[in-house]
């Protein structure tokens, strides 16, 4: 036999790492049947080296010693373990050094721990005044340089809460990056000067009765009571006569009446939540999609209840772990039914049909009356449409092209001198 045997499928691999194996010393008279037994039995054996007539070394899995045993039986050979290689040895005498795993598990969470520390906030775009109360409101929320992550409101909470307290802020956005939060502010500024705009009239942007008139510049081409077209000339930005125009920038508002239809739907029996004040907190490690109860698990639920969850990522220096802190908040809610008469449904639909309408008006306007056209109650519902007179303000700029309206103005002088001749 050759001093080393090698067949194709027994060659070394990265398995022999994970899985660990062992260099042995095989002694008796039959080794080489012993090694046809394990070929046979699709046992691995490679590294094959003969010592002597009567020993051999070679290499094994772990996996296989137990199959083996009885084939030394058979070949009356005996086995002696030389060396123990892989990734379950290593782990055992690492098992052996506790100093070593207590030491590494603690770098472990000892770094976990400070890279869920906030160790800065930066404020952008605000003076040192402004900057100041902004950090005074962030440290009422828990986020000041050493909070942790896990108590921190979520980004979007912050943000409604700093524009709700600071109402000279135009705009403010909060960002997490790391262990940083970035707090961009942008203040109002004082209004600019108006700009000087192009000559320009004014026209109805849609159909309506003239109700009151405010002119400022230009001239009145409408009166009160009268009907308007869309698109019609309000106010005019020629002034002075036809031989010597003058070309302005109309500025007013004309405030007619206008009409609306809506349609708005009650139901006569409906069913709503109030919270009871009563409610628990569960605690879990989420790991991928697998959620892992901490705490406040052994809470049993309520019968009607909402759940509101915070999901807090946890990190490692400056990679996202498959890991996350949830807090989930179970608030009971009580159940009653409400019904309410076709009277007191017609009010509240009445109202709904107000505050709808409003939301789509432009400022200043007035809701001078209101009609029910048509009211059904079908399955329970009652089914509203209104019709409403309005106030509002028709008045939107048109440009004036100023070389047209002189060749027109121009030309219609040039028809009254022939016609005066």
């Amino acid at each position: 036999m050759n001093k080393k045997w090698r067949p194709s499928r027994m060659k070394y691999n990265w398995n022999n790492a994970i899985y660990g194996h062992v260099k042995a010393s095989i002694h008796g008279q039959l080794t080489e049947p012993f090694i046809n037994l394990c070929v046979k039995r699709n046992i691995a054996i490679w590294d094959i080296k003969r010592r002597n007539k009567t020993t051999i070394v070679c290499s094994l899995y772990i996996k296989d010693i137990s199959k083996i045993k009885q084939l030394l039986k058979q070949t009356d050979c005996k086995i002696r373990f030389i060396d123990k290689k892989g990734f379950p040895f290593f782990m055992r005498r690492l098992l052996n050094r506790t100093g070593i795993i207590v030491g590494l598990i603690c770098a472990i969470l000892i770094i976990t721990f400070l890279s869920n520390v906030v160790w800065r906030i930066d404020v952008k775009g605000a003076d040192p005044r402004l900057e100041t109360k902004i950090r005074q409101l962030l440290k009422q929320q828990h986020l000041k340089v050493g909070a942790i992550n896990f108590v921190v409101p979520s980004t979007e909470v912050i943000e409604t809460n700093l524009s709700a307290k600071l109402p000279k802020v135009t705009w403010i956005g909060v960002s997490k990056d790391g262990t940083t939060y970035h707090i961009d502010v942008v203040q109002k500024k004082l209004p600019k000067k108006q700009k000087v705009t192009r000559p320009r009239h004014l026209v109805a942007a849609k159909k309506a009765i003239i109700h009151r008139l405010f002119v400022e510049k230009g001239q009145p081409m409408v009166q009160d009571d009268q009907f308007v077209k869309k698109g019609q000339l309000l106010v005019s930005g020629i002034i002075g006569n036809e031989n010597d125009p003058k070309f302005i920038s109309s500025k007013g508002q004309v405030f007619g009446e206008t009409w609306y239809q809506t349609t708005t739907k009650v139901p006569l029996n409906t069913t709503y939540e109030t919270f009871s004040g009563q409610e628990y907190t569960k605690h879990y490690l989420k790991i991928n999609k697998w959620k892992c109860p901490i705490w406040g698990f052994l809470n049993t639920s309520y019968k009607h209840e909402k759940k509101d969850s915070v999901e807090k990522p946890i990190h490692f220096l400056f990679w996202d772990l498959p890991l996350s802190y949830v807090k989930e908040t179970h608030r009971q809610v009580n159940q009653s039914k409400r019904a309410i008469s076709p009277k007191q449904a017609l009010k509240e639909g009445e109202q709904a049909a107000r505050r709808q309408l409003k939301s789509k008006l432009p400022s200043k306007s007035e809701i001078a009356s209101s009609t029910v056209e048509s009211k059904k109650v079908k399955k329970g519902i009652l089914y509203l449409q209104h019709h409403f007179i309005v106030y509002e303000n028709i008045a939107v700029p048109k440009s004036i092209n100023t070389k047209k309206e002189r060749a027109k103005l121009k030309k219609k002088a040039e028809k009254e001198n022939q016609n005066q001749q």
